[in-house]
């Protein structure tokens, strides 16, 4: 793990206990906090943005806060989001586009590609940040919500590997309360599958339909 990433994680823990925070200096104090908003700024408004690699790790933290921030829906923290996105535009995209996108995806909503490339006038590296769940990004992010439930559920019955790996969260979800968002016949394979990992006869729906009777 490279200085940077644990920079970040130290940072990010270090805020929500009153600690003192070290980041990154790009440029002198008065300069640095105004250089990440634009940066920020243009992030939001254009969803993507190519910068040198330490610059984009600095940036993630503020772009996954932002939109932490704006879900909460309160005066205190809209406050908190128009002190660091400073653009009108950027700010209604940001409520418009962006937390609706990411009402069921709780974090991880940023991602950084590193380019492998390097700038030629001081061979900085260069690297992509970019908001995920979008048409055009660089590769599709793991689903959340229904869609990651029916996901787990068509790879749970594809192999032998993917039924050990996904066992647990597959038990999670037939045992829970509301009926995952599955057909009628996935939810009996995957029934079947997990009951012969259980040590059980394997599942019948009319037995239980019997017991229930």
């Amino acid at each position: 793990m490279g200085w940077m990433s644990t920079t970040r994680r130290v940072a990010r823990g270090a805020r929500s206990k009153g600690r003192r925070v070290y980041h990154k200096v790009f440029a002198p104090s008065h300069q640095q906090w105004a250089m990440m908003k634009e940066m920020l700024n243009v992030l939001v408004k254009e969803q993507r943005l190519e910068t040198t690699l330490p610059k984009a790790k600095e940036l993630q933290q503020y772009a996954e806060e932002v939109v932490f921030l704006a879900k909460k829906n309160s005066p205190y923290h809209d406050g908190l989001v128009e002190s660091m996105v400073t653009s009108p535009e950027a700010r209604q995209i940001l409520y418009e586009r962006l937390v609706p996108r990411y009402q069921d995806r709780h974090f991880h909503v940023s991602r950084i590609v590193n380019l492998w490339q390097y700038r030629e006038r001081d061979t900085a590296p260069m690297a992509v940040i970019e908001y995920v769940d979008r048409p055009g990004e660089l590769r599709p992010a793991n689903p959340v919500g229904a869609a990651r439930q029916q996901h787990i559920a068509m790879e749970f019955l594809e192999t032998r590997r993917a039924r050990r790996q996904h066992l647990s969260e597959i038990s999670r979800m037939l045992a829970a309360k509301s009926a995952p968002p599955l057909d009628a016949a996935v939810l009996e394979q995957c029934h079947f599958e997990c009951s012969k990992y259980e040590g059980l006869q394997p599942w019948n729906p009319r037995q239980q339909e019997q017991v229930v009777e």
